[in-house]
């Protein structure tokens, strides 16, 4: 397959639309007439840059110029390959671009009679719009049905939280506190009984009774 060829175009600088073929492999370029691309401007060096082509690769180098060399917006410092479309800044006013030599050329048909004009767009036939199918909306989610629990959980008898836990049954500890107060309540009673009450109770069999 042969080589590539490749050219740089000034896109803005002193000769703005002019295209440098590269067909050595190494291109040199400054404000020198001696360079092979001599471009005068006072932000070029006198060997500002140069371009090698190798194995159909083609690399730029800065060659140590005052105000740098750029590709694409970032300063090199090393010698970096390039692509169609990369841009070249030597200094802050020379760009060019780099693409293949014929790129976007449209080859030239000579016109006859028997060549079929160009039909216009207007005229042209559109296609038919194809159809779009939306795809399919997905089913909506249904969640699980409840398990129902089982018939022995049913027919176990809720107790209070007391009993699960070990301790003693609410209605227990009520009794208990309801016999406490009962005694308590007697206990204070007979304690500020009258004596006449307590020779009725006795049926005066204590000692002083029955009272005068």
């Amino acid at each position: 397959m042969a080589t590539p060829e490749f050219q740089l175009k000034m896109r803005a600088g002193a000769t703005p639309g002019e295209v440098y073929a590269l067909e050595q492999e190494e291109t040199m370029v400054g404000r020198d007439l001696a360079n092979d691309i001599a471009i005068s401007d006072p932000e070029v060096s006198r060997r500002h840059a140069r371009f090698v082509v190798k194995e159909g690769i083609v690399f730029v180098e800065d060659l140590g110029s005052t105000n740098g060399t750029f590709l694409n917006d970032t300063r090199l410092s090393s010698p970096q390959p390039l692509r169609p479309g990369d841009t070249i800044t030597f200094g802050d006013k020379i760009v060019m671009t780099f693409e293949e030599a014929g790129l976007g050329e449209e080859p030239q048909v000579e016109m006859t009679e028997d060549t079929p004009a160009k039909q216009p767009l207007y005229e042209q036939e559109i296609p038919a719009p194809v159809s779009y199918e939306p795809p399919l909306e997905p089913a909506a989610y249904q969640p699980p049905a409840p398990q129902a629990r089982s018939t022995r959980s049913q027919q176990m008898p809720a107790y209070p939280e007391q009993e699960r836990k070990g301790g003693f049954p609410t209605w227990l500890i009520v009794l208990l506190v309801a016999i406490v107060v009962i005694i308590c309540v007697i206990a204070v009673t007979l304690y500020f009984m009258p004596a006449s009450w307590w020779c009725a109770i006795t049926f005066d069999i204590l000692q002083g009774c029955p009272l005068p």
